[in-house]
């Protein structure tokens, strides 16, 4: 039983892209309206993708990355967060967190789809 789970979880995570669709046509079918859905199933997703390029970069450098996407994670919210202090002088922390989730989602998308398609090509050459 634990083995399913297991494998249940571990397809979830290198498999992100399937869950973003079922997500999307889930949230579709409760609120009717396509955009919203688009968005809650990116806001849903985007542990998924960074879970799933930290495994991907595991398999194929070996090594652990958690620490540099925490680095890019926060380096990003810190120049976030400077750019509303530039333009607006008062800082909405809210605001912040919500445009770096998306952010990442963008980032770590592209990571996961050329990591994959770089797996697939070193795989096919070796």
């Amino acid at each position: 039983m634990l083995d399913i789970v297991l494998m249940i979880v571990a397809s979830i995570i290198t498999i992100p892209i399937i869950v973003t669709i079922l997500l999307y046509f889930l949230f579709k079918y409760l609120y009717q309206n396509p955009v919203k859905a688009f968005h809650q199933a990116i806001n849903w997703t985007t542990a998924l993708y960074i879970a799933a390029v930290n495994v991907i970069l595991n398999e194929l450098f070996g090594g652990f990355y958690v620490g540099y996407c925490i680095g890019v994670l926060l380096c990003m919210l810190t120049i976030l967060i400077i750019i509303q202090w530039r333009r607006n002088t008062e800082i909405d922390y809210r605001r912040a967190f919500k445009f770096l989730w998306r952010l990442s989602f963008l980032l770590f998308f592209v990571l996961y789809l050329v990591l994959v398609v770089y797996g697939v090509i070193r795989n096919i050459l070796l």
